[in-house]
């Protein structure tokens, strides 16, 4: 005995933790098994015996399963003891991709919960085997079950074929250890040799490269792009023809891909919209699984290294049924109000800002914009910002200098708008506006003062033998009596760009300039002439010359025109546009932008 507890009647179950009691630990010292029991005694003192408990056996374990001992060698089938682990054997359905090894001797302590734990080591060896953890060795492991201690299951570990092929093809020694529920372990088995014979098979499954997440997320802007979002997979080292690569996105299969004798690498996987917006990513943005699995005749597949990918294709304003076309047809076009009408542009609209509306979509989010566009201008006319208290259907405006509509063509010009949410843009459709003017034909073409136009290098150029740094620019608008006349306005419309031939794309904004002017009796049968400022109109331009080891842009440029308008509305026109090469650029000597 080596406890004793008293209870008080009356007592119920309830208070039999009372009665709880702690085995000394040195009557566990003894290996083996130990009987507890307890006896009850009911009033020592009345002189009744005490009635014992059944009694419960103790497990004193202090060493490993098998006594601590080293076990028998593995037994494998006599196909892989003749010719080792083969393709044919792997691949063979009735194998189930495995090979399986058997302990045929029970040990003569073997547990419930005893584990049998596998491992392969290479041979010949090259370190001491201890000079690692064993744990991180272990391929295959065995828990011990009723039916093993029955000896109605064989004693089986199976080494699965997605390890075996991933070896190389040598010899190697397979031996376990057994270990029990409380940690304590066997020595290693003795050990049996297993020959890896097979086909090389790829051992670095590399993660897919994707292009676009170059600035960390697919969005719809590369949906749109030429060839859409795609992935490449890198080549596959130890792969050959009649392979199977099995591409996947967001977990959804792709068409597979066999592998060809003359394979080029990388392969490119192209994802379809419909897969890319699949989980959702036009309404919330997210993390997708871009991946595959290389598999080689029946055998099962093996995955690839895992790339993950954010994705973001939501935007401000409904989602298109039409994604990725960037054309929404769900969004409200635009009108441009002009004072002849709606959507067209007269010579009573000149020198007014324009007055562009549509209606605000649903759920608009505060600082959201909306990008008004029109022809071939080359960015956003005006923008609208969402502000905190605009609601759907709200009527929002655009107000749009005249100066920009000036350079757009005439005729009928698209209108249109981009919504824009920080990541993804959509536009509306496009309304056709007609910019149209009562037209004065026949104007002259404009002069630029001191320009020479003979043969030469120097022919066409604003340079510096003008000194434009002293009045800036002459700009001579001849004189007509036929069609002009005392009190008609004459505006000069003036923009430079960094580009030799005034390319629309490569306009200095600085210098989109008006210079106006009113004509007398005199001026307009003699000409008057604009003195265009040095800076920047002049500057800016002049300085443009291509980058280090390049050959363009040679030189900048300037697109004049000039615009007549009578009063009373009596007519306007335009004189055509004229070109003028502009260059401060000096061979081995600084620009030239004063006397100094």
């Amino acid at each position: 005995m080596f406890d004793e507890k008293r209870l008080t009647a009356p007592y119920d179950a309830s208070d039999l933790p009372d009665v709880d009691a702690l085995v000394p630990p040195h009557l566990m010292d003894v290996p083996g098994l130990h009987k507890l029991y307890y006896e009850v005694i009911l009033r020592e003192s009345s002189g009744n015996p005490g009635e014992l408990s059944f009694s419960t056996n103790l497990d004193s374990d202090k060493v490993g399963p098998n006594n601590g001992l080293r076990g028998p060698r593995f037994q494998f089938p006599q196909v892989i003891e003749d010719d080792g682990v083969t393709d044919e054997y792997l691949d063979n359905p009735a194998n189930l991709d495995r090979v399986t090894a058997t302990i045929n001797l029970i040990w003569p302590d073997i547990r419930l919960g005893d584990v049998v734990e596998a491992s392969l080591i290479p041979l010949p060896f090259l370190k001491p085997l201890r000079k690692r953890p064993r744990h991180l060795d272990i391929v295959a492991t065995t828990t011990i079950v009723q039916a093993h201690k029955d000896g109605v299951r064989p004693i089986e570990v199976h080494f699965p074929g997605a390890f075996l092929r991933g070896l190389p093809n040598r010899e190697f020694n397979a031996q376990y250890f057994l270990k029990d529920r409380s940690g304590r372990e066997s020595g290693p088995s003795r050990t049996a040799p297993l020959l890896i014979n097979l086909t090389p098979t790829p051992t670095d499954l590399r993660p897919v490269e994707i292009p676009q997440l170059n600035d960390g997320r697919i969005a719809l802007n590369d949906a749109r792009a030429e060839g859409g979002v795609y992935m490449n997979i890198l080549e596959v080292f130890g792969s050959t023809e009649g392979d199977r690569l099995l591409p996947s996105w967001d977990l959804i299969p792709l068409d597979p891909i066999v592998i060809s004798a003359f394979q080029v690498w990388p392969i490119r996987v192209p994802i379809p919209y419909s897969v890319l917006a699949s989980g959702g990513y036009e309404f919330v943005s997210g993390t997708v699984r871009a991946e595959y699995r290389w598999q080689r005749g029946i055998a099962p597949s093996r995955p690839s290294i895992t790339r993950f990918a954010a994705v973001d294709l939501t935007v401000a304003g409904p989602v298109s049924p039409n994604n990725p076309d960037p054309i929404n047809l769900l969004l409200d076009v635009v009108t441009v109000k002009g004072v002849d009408g709606d959507n067209q542009l007269t010579i009573n609209d000149e020198g007014k800002p324009v007055r562009v509306i549509t209606s605000l979509y649903d759920a608009p989010d505060v600082g959201q914009t909306l990008e008004l566009m029109a022809g071939s201008f080359p960015g956003p006319i005006a923008t609208y910002t969402v502000q905190a208290g605009d609601s759907a259907g709200r009527e929002i405006e655009w107000f749009v200098d005249w100066n920009i509509i000036e350079l757009l063509d005439t005729g009928w010009v698209p209108f249109f708008y981009w919504t824009f949410n920080g990541v993804n843009r959509q536009r509306a459709p496009d309304t056709p506006v007609m910019i149209n003017t009562v037209p004065i034909v026949g104007l002259k073409p404009l002069e630029y003062v001191g320009v020479n136009y003979g043969p030469g290098p120097d022919a066409g150029f604003i340079n510096c033998a003008l000194r434009p740094w002293v009045n800036g620019a002459g700009v001579k608008i001849p004189g007509d009596p036929t069609l002009l006349d005392g009190g008609d306005e004459v505006i000069l419309h003036w923009a430079s760009y960094a580009h030799p031939n005034g390319f629309a794309g490569a306009v200095i904004p600085d210098t989109i300039k008006s210079f106006s002017h009113t004509l007398t009796a005199q001026e307009a049968r003699e000409g008057y002439v604009f003195q265009v400022p040095f800076d920047p109109y002049i500057l800016l331009p002049g300085l443009i010359k291509p980058p280090e080891g390049q050959t363009n842009p040679r030189h900048g440029s300037a697109v004049a025109r000039y615009q007549i308008i009578k009063p009373a509305g009596a007519g306007m026109g335009y004189s055509e546009r004229r070109l003028v090469f502009i260059s401060l650029i000096r061979l081995n000597l600084p620009p030239c932008v004063s006397d100094d």
